[in-house]
């Protein structure tokens, strides 16, 4: 295990290109957040044109500050950074994150040539680099961080990540679906700490129990694979694996110099190891919230309950078409739902699963009812709850929607099946709030909340997968 806890726990910061500007963008992505997310550490702004920025003495130099300097955060343009690399060397910094581009991920002889350089100044210097062309360090923890929008709590979920942009928006939507983070890399073109680094670290971080990666590329394969089955041994991994295609991969090379790789290659690995494989941002973090949320299924097999006839029958294709299984249920178990639901009272309901409540559903008594019958009933592994938000619009109907998920969350505390909830929306603006506090209370009382049952399907048919290679062991080719 790589030793790096002092990047992610320096006691002092300087950054390099910080100015009086408002606007000024290291200012706003690394100054202010270290500040509003309360790091500890001695702060220190390098600008030789004044002597205070946001209320904070400013150094001419990283040689002109007074006491040590763990880590440097660089936005000074490519052509300087040399002469700051020589200058973190002889101050005997350890680490430093060159948010700067212009180097490797060119493809142009001037910055392949400028980033070897600076490598090489840092490597003689006994100075370690996140980047160059990345964002660095997210450790709320620490009070680290390069959005002051980010959440400051911690969490258990790390991410590991070539693209800075990538890391900025997934950050963003995790913390919308209450997943918090342990740590966020982005790690860029990766000339010197690369992702096999961060993740033979993460594999023994006692702070992280998922680990999330967006990889373009390795120049490294063989240590990679060997990472990865370290961390793949205890904990889960979730990969979104960018270049797939002809054109991406092209893209990946201009994007931060990585070779992409066989494709073919990489789902063979992760197939192998039990990794988790999806096709963007959004499945990255629908991926999350099972694992953190559910205890593993014993099956495949769905119960599935909720309210419009014709969206249990999608529903259940959705789940049929990712693999899940939708039965029929028995006539001992329909005729215990007709006696919660009498058809005489609720024509519009149908008992075969999916279970199509109706306006019944809006009933508590008959809700609970049905949800403790699915659950006792064993030939269902799982639940599947939707609803929807959109009658919200209608004058009162908001307090039957309260009501429903009030029993929902009160019934949950008594379910040992893994249950989630697809909560549906006509995207109305008026209806966003309420669909903001449904989504809210449900993750608080830890059932996680899809807006789609197809997305809902597709995370648990792998989050079912991956127990299914976890019990049926790992083939151990690469």
């Amino acid at each position: 295990m790589p030793d790096l806890e002092y990047i992610f726990n320096p006691r002092s910061i300087a950054v390099v290109g910080v100015s009086e500007n408002p606007l000024n963008y290291t200012r706003i992505a690394f100054l202010e957040p270290l500040r509003e997310f309360g790091y500890q550490g001695e702060i220190y702004p390098i600008n030789p044109k004044v002597s205070e920025i946001s209320g904070l003495k400013a150094y001419a130099s990283i040689l002109d500050v007074p006491g040590p300097v763990d880590h440097v955060i660089c936005g000074i343009r490519a052509s300087l950074t040399p002469q700051l690399m020589r200058e973190c060397a002889v101050k005997g910094v350890k680490s430093i994150h060159l948010f700067t581009s212009g180097f490797s991920e060119t493809g142009e002889e001037e910055g392949i040539n400028l980033e070897r350089e600076i490598t090489n100044i840092a490597r003689e210097g006994g100075v370690r680099i996140i980047g160059p062309n990345c964002m660095g360090i997210y450790c709320p923890s620490s009070g680290i961080s390069f959005d002051s929008s980010f959440p400051k709590e911690g969490g258990n979920v790390a991410f590991l990540s070539q693209s800075g942009g990538n890391s900025i928006e997934l950050v963003q939507l995790g913390a919308v679906r209450g997943i918090r983070f342990s740590k966020v890399i982005s790690f860029g073109n990766a000339s010197d700490l690369n992702e096999c680094d961060f993740m033979e670290y993460l594999a023994h971080d006692p702070q992280t129990e998922i680990i999330i990666i967006y990889i373009e590329g390795t120049k490294d394969g063989k240590r990679l694979v060997s990472a990865l089955k370290e961390a793949a041994r205890t904990k889960p991994i979730i990969v979104l694996k960018g270049g797939l295609g002809d054109a991406g991969s092209k893209a990946v090379v201009s994007h931060t110099g990585a070779l992409a790789g066989d494709n073919a290659i990489w789902g063979s690995l992760f197939d192998q190891l039990g990794i988790i494989q999806v096709q963007d941002l959004e499945e990255l973090v629908d991926m999350v919230l099972p694992f953190q949320y559910l205890k593993p299924p014993q099956g495949r097999r769905g119960g599935i309950i909720g309210t419009g006839g014709g969206f249990g029958v999608l529903a259940t294709d959705n789940c049929e078409s990712e693999g899940l299984f939708v039965p029929s249920l028995p006539d001992e178990v329909r005729k215990k739902l007709r006696e919660i639901i009498p058809e005489e009272v609720d024509p519009g309901t149908s008992v075969r699963n999916p279970i199509d409540l109706s306006g019944s559903g809006w009933n508590p008594e008959i809700f609970s009812q049905t949800l403790r019958t699915m659950t006792d009933y064993e030939g269902v592994d799982f639940l599947f709850i939707f609803t929807t938000v959109a009658f919200g619009l209608y004058r009162g109907t908001n307090v039957m929607i309260d009501m429903q998920i009030d029993t929902l969350i009160e019934s949950k505390k008594s379910i040992d099946k893994p249950l989630v909830i697809v909560v549906r929306s006509s995207g109305d603006p008026e209806v966003a709030p309420l669909v903001s506090n449904v989504q809210e209370r449900c993750l608080e009382a830890g059932i996680p909340v899809y807006p789609s049952t197809i997305r809902a399907a597709r995370a648990m048919n792998k989050f079912i997968w991956y127990y299914e290679k976890r019990r049926g062991g790992f083939r151990d080719t690469f």
